[in-house]
């Protein structure tokens, strides 16, 4: 699959971003191929993940807009963050230690997701229309609390507040122990606390740069590194051990461990 990038200043990260929005259409396209044909959105927990990975596409795809430019791409390290929340919902729903079968822990996303979203949506403001957005909100409510009695569920909300925690136990595994200073540090980014990133300092000189070539390659790889996964958590609920999900594997992993990006990481291109 070609891709045509908008026309900004092409450099070294640039061709890297191009075989990045293939992978997320292939991520895309998986999780679509892995749907059951006359799935709805009572298809549990099917619904959840293909809901889920739709943010998660969107997430990951505005991240590379914001990388193609170094004054854009303080903002994708931000979105990681977003990747992140969406992964550890979907190794939730995965984990059967959490109680429960897969439905039931994905009817737990969705029931703290409605609640969560309730709250933030009543605090808009006026212009928003609530009114039309409460009808469907209501309707929905009504749908997983129909589909609760029916799976005869029990257990808490999922919501943001238990995040971290399955960050935490992520962490543990082998290769993961990025997880934690990347959550936290992203975090920091979408308060405004990233101008460090921004100025480049040679003794007593301090440079404007928005962002260098190695930490714009470092997140990029952490980027891709989220999506690659949460995809693949995703995938493997939907059909685990289908071949297909170590084939987007191995094309994710070509990308981090291509040879380009290793050298602008390791800043032979800051200048």
């Amino acid at each position: 699959m070609s891709t045509s990038l908008p026309d900004v200043p092409s450099d070294e990260l640039t061709p890297l971003i191009a075989w990045a929005v293939d992978l997320g259409h292939a991520g895309m396209a998986l999780i679509d191929e892995l749907r059951t044909e006359d799935g709805t959105g009572a298809t549990l927990p099917e619904s959840t993940v293909v809901r889920l990975h739709f943010v998660a596409a969107s997430t990951f795809q505005s991240g590379l807009l914001c990388l193609w430019m170094p004054e854009t791409s303080l903002a994708s390290y931000g979105l990681i963050r977003g990747l992140l929340e969406v992964w550890s919902h979907l190794i939730f729903i995965s984990d059967d230690m959490q109680g429960g079968d897969a439905r039931c822990r994905a009817l737990r996303y969705e029931r703290g997701a409605l609640k969560e979203w309730s709250d933030t949506v009543l605090k808009a403001p006026g212009y928003y229309g609530t009114a039309a957005w409460q009808e469907r909100h209501d309707e929905r409510t009504r749908d997983i609390g129909e589909m609760w009695k029916e799976c005869g569920c029990t257990g808490q909300p999922r919501t943001r507040r238990h995040v971290a925690a399955t960050l935490s136990v992520m962490a543990k595994e082998p290769t993961m122990e990025w997880i934690p200073g990347v959550w936290s540090a992203s975090s920091a980014s979408t308060h405004a606390f990233g101008v460090d990133f921004l100025l480049d300092s040679h003794g007593t000189e301090t440079q404007l740069v928005w962002a260098l070539p190695s930490q714009r390659a470092s997140w990029f790889a952490f980027l891709v590194a989220a999506y690659d996964y949460l995809t693949v958590t995703g995938a493997t609920i939907l059909a685990k051990g289908d071949k297909r999900i170590d084939t987007f594997q191995a094309t994710a992993g070509a990308l981090l461990k291509d040879d380009h990006l290793r050298r602008i990481a390791l800043r032979e291109f800051d200048g």
